[in-house]
């Protein structure tokens, strides 16, 4: 009996099974609290990652706008911090800002996430490290500026605002005289009422000459005299006078003109950034006759020249008329560095006329075109499309209505407008406008001309538009993660 009741409680197993049980649900329950904690963990440090990577831009912008290491370091601490702030269960030890390299800022952060489930092993807490860095260079960069400086500019301050604006962008954009960025920069200019003057680029982008004559042919009287013989003996005269007499004959009229204004061109190459053919300085059009406007009569306008201010004759008053020769003395300024001219340059603008908004975008591009490279030459040649690291932009700044245009058949200055940005768009070349206390129709051009909502911007006074310069700048500024 005693052993039939020892053999019963050694093959018993009803009560082995919670005994396995108790020792197996621990390390089940480590493992999957481990995992779900994990993947909390997991998801706080892509959180975090975000935040930093968002910092250290933050950082960099700071950098570029003051100048200031300590600045872009307390700016990216402090973005960090509000950006992880009320995350339930995380906490992060004070982010380290460092500049390892020349236009480098980095960020290294550790964190710690709480657990729910892994407490049972004695993991309280979960430790990650995250690291981020940007360059705030610029890369290369071919800009340009274009600005409304007709006649509403002289209300309200308005210029003055735009000095104020555009010349704190163009010192955020520059990078500091011998950084390594130092000259990948350039910023071009150009300001347009009713026209715009070529100045020293005329020639190359009319065919003319700077001093040119207009001619015009007409009927009119003109004295006509001979010596006539009053008294003869034989075939001899003894006393001669000299009659005159009015008689209809062509005649031909001239007017010199060295105006340097241009308006848009016309022909095939209306919404397009062809180079206008270059002559030689022999070959250039010093004679034409009244009322042309370009130095090639064809309709097609294959040289590509823009038209100009020009001379019509009244032949009925027999006088002469210069048209389109109201531009103000602002030339465009070409890709430069030079910190020094371009903030003369801005402070040089002054205003009035009309507003023939499409001839600025058209010279705009024309200034950071590699199309154009024959016109700006040099040091001024523009890059080409797909040089490496290189952006194009252009900022497109009106306060009013574009109301003024040459060859309404292509249509008014809006529609050119238009058709211009189309094209400038398709050739990746990015455009921010700002709409400075302009009117719904200014304001809608520069929408369409944007090359999205988030590259159009509205100003209702002086300080938003230093805002909109500001954001501009640093928008178009190559800022890029590197891990």
């Amino acid at each position: 009996m005693l052993t039939t009741r020892l053999r019963n409680l050694f093959t018993n197993k009803r009560g082995n099974v919670a005994v396995i049980w108790a020792f197996a649900i621990l390390p089940i329950l480590a493992v999957v609290g481990l995992t779900l904690d994990s993947q909390i963990a997991f998801s706080k440090k892509s959180r975090v990652q975000q935040s930093l990577d968002s910092a250290v831009l933050a950082g960099a912008r700071m950098l570029q706008s003051s100048n200031s290491q300590e600045n872009g370091r307390t700016h990216a601490e402090t973005y960090f911090d509000s950006l992880v702030a009320n995350n339930a269960g995380l906490n992060c030890e004070p982010v380290v800002i460092s500049y390892p390299a020349d236009e480098e800022i980095r960020a290294d952060v550790r964190c710690f996430q709480d657990t729910a489930m892994s407490g049972i092993v004695g993991r309280s807490q979960l430790e990650f490290n995250v690291t981020s860095t940007a360059t705030y260079g610029v890369g290369k960069l071919d800009v340009a500026f274009v600005f409304d400086i007709s006649g509403s500019m002289n209300s309200h301050g308005r210029l003055a605002s735009l000095k104020l604006a555009a010349a704190d962008a163009a010192t955020t954009l520059l990078p500091l005289p011998g950084s390594s960025s130092d000259g990948d920069v350039r910023i071009a200019m150009v300001a347009y009422n009713g026209m715009i003057d070529a100045g020293q680029y005329f020639e190359e982008v009319t065919g003319l000459t700077k001093n040119r004559t207009y001619t015009a042919s007409y009927t009119g009287q003109a004295e006509e005299c001979e010596w006539v013989c009053r008294f003869a003996i034989g075939r001899y005269c003894l006393s001669w006078i000299n009659q005159c007499r009015d008689v209809e004959r062509e005649l031909t009229a001239t007017k010199s003109v060295n105006s340097t204004c241009v308006y848009e061109r016309d022909g095939d190459f209306r919404f397009d950034e062809h180079q206008p053919t270059q002559r030689s300085t022999p070959d250039l059009i010093d004679t034409l006759p009244a009322g042309q406007r370009r130095a090639t009569t064809d309709g097609t306008n294959s040289s590509g020249y823009l038209s100009t201010a020009y001379a019509e004759y009244d032949s009925y008053r027999n006088s002469w008329n210069v048209v389109g020769d109201d531009c103000l003395s602002v030339k465009p300024f070409e890709l430069s560095d030079n910190a020094t001219q371009i903030q003369l340059y801005i402070q040089s603008l002054y205003a009035n006329g009309g507003t023939a908004g499409h001839q600025g975008i058209a010279w705009g591009w024309y200034l950071i075109s590699p199309e154009w490279s024959d016109v700006f030459d040099n040091s001024a040649e523009p890059l080409s499309y797909d040089e490496p690291d290189t952006t194009k932009a252009m900022i497109i700044m009106t306060d009013g209505e574009f109301n003024s245009h040459l060859y309404g058949s292509q249509g008014n200055s809006t529609e050119q407008a238009r058709a211009l940005c189309d094209s400038i768009k398709e050739e990746n070349v990015v455009i921010f406008t700002i709409a400075f206390q302009a009117p719904p129709a200014g304001e809608d051009v520069l929408n369409y001309c944007a090359s999205s909502g988030e590259h159009a911007f509205k100003a209702s006074n002086g300080a938003e538009l230093s805002a909109s310069y500001q954001s501009i700048a640093t928008s178009i500024s190559d800022l890029r993660i590197k891990y």
